[in-house]
């Protein structure tokens, strides 16, 4: 009995401090991050464990939010963002619901199709070609057609689809709607969860993605955010920071923390809001597929 009674004390315990420690290194980076981003020039060169800034300057934020650029790339990021998700749900939905119809014809082969793209891919080459033929380059919208069908969103959505009962269609079908009307009145408010989850998905692509941008783009003007911190984190491009007026320009340190901040901000903003339907549109997806 004592036994028992020493396990049940211990053993929470040790799974606390195990979930403390890993939440620990999780949350390190961050703060690290941020606080040589608002460090002074001699704290934020200073090597080892950064918690608190100890000399607190926001200088780094001020020359990166004069930076042109960064608001163009914001500019840019925001409309990859919004046009991108509602091209990418529009496309989603409109692909998934007729394969999910059981009298819907060649709806195997189209499946089939779907995993194919999947795993084989074109190529830069053949894809630099084809945005080239479309007059895509140096063009925002080659930021969000190529990527507005996506295989997985589709294949997922069509899963969801097949989970709604089928006597939800038929009573409407005998009630006389049609399909547009049973999809936008019917099938969608259902789907909320599952449309919100692959919404997500795609923000966080259009975020992240700046290899297309590396590809098809060269105007400087439509970069997008991630392509304009890159060239500060990666390859150094600190010359607008480091002029002759400037006659105390902020550590190179802190610009690129400062620029990694500034760049997650939009993720830290929306991902509260959306996580509750993150979890249970991937739940519904994965269970009831």
């Amino acid at each position: 009995m004592k036994a028992k009674k020493w396990q049940d004390l211990i053993a929470p315990f040790i799974i606390y401090l195990v979930l403390s420690l890993l939440a620990l290194i999780v949350v390190y980076p961050f703060i690290h991050v941020t606080e040589v981003s608002f460090s002074a020039r001699g704290e934020a060169l200073r090597s080892g464990f950064h918690f608190v800034p100890l000399d607190f300057e926001w200088g780094a934020y001020r020359e990166l939010l004069e930076y042109p650029f960064i608001w163009s790339g914001y500019a840019n990021t925001l409309f990859r963002m919004v046009v991108g998700t509602i091209l990418t749900l529009l496309v989603t939905v409109c692909a998934a619901y007729p394969l999910s119809r059981p009298d819907f014809p060649m709806k195997r082969v189209l499946v089939l199709l779907l995993l194919f793209t999947m795993i084989f891919d074109g190529g830069i080459v053949p894809n630099y070609l084809l945005m080239k033929e479309l007059h895509l380059l140096n063009s925002r919208w080659v930021y969000v057609l190529p990527s507005a069908a996506n295989a997985f969103q589709v294949l997922v959505m069509l899963s969801f689809f097949r989970s709604i009962p089928d006597a939800l269609i038929e009573a409407a079908r005998i009630d006389g709607a049609r399909d547009l009307r049973i999809l936008f009145r019917i099938v969608l408010p259902l789907s909320i969860p599952s449309l919100v989850t692959i919404g997500l998905w795609s923000l966080v692509h259009h975020i992240n993605a700046f290899m297309d941008n590396l590809l098809y783009v060269t105007d400087q003007s439509k970069f997008v955010l991630q392509q304009v911190v890159r060239q500060i984190l990666i390859e150094n491009k600190l010359d607008p920071f480091t002029t002759a007026t400037n006659l105390t320009p902020p550590a190179p340190e802190s610009l690129k923390m400062a620029s990694v901040i500034v760049c997650s901000l939009p993720v830290l903003v929306l991902y509260p809001f959306l996580l509750k339907y993150f979890e249970k549109g991937t739940m519904i997806g994965s269970v009831k597929g």
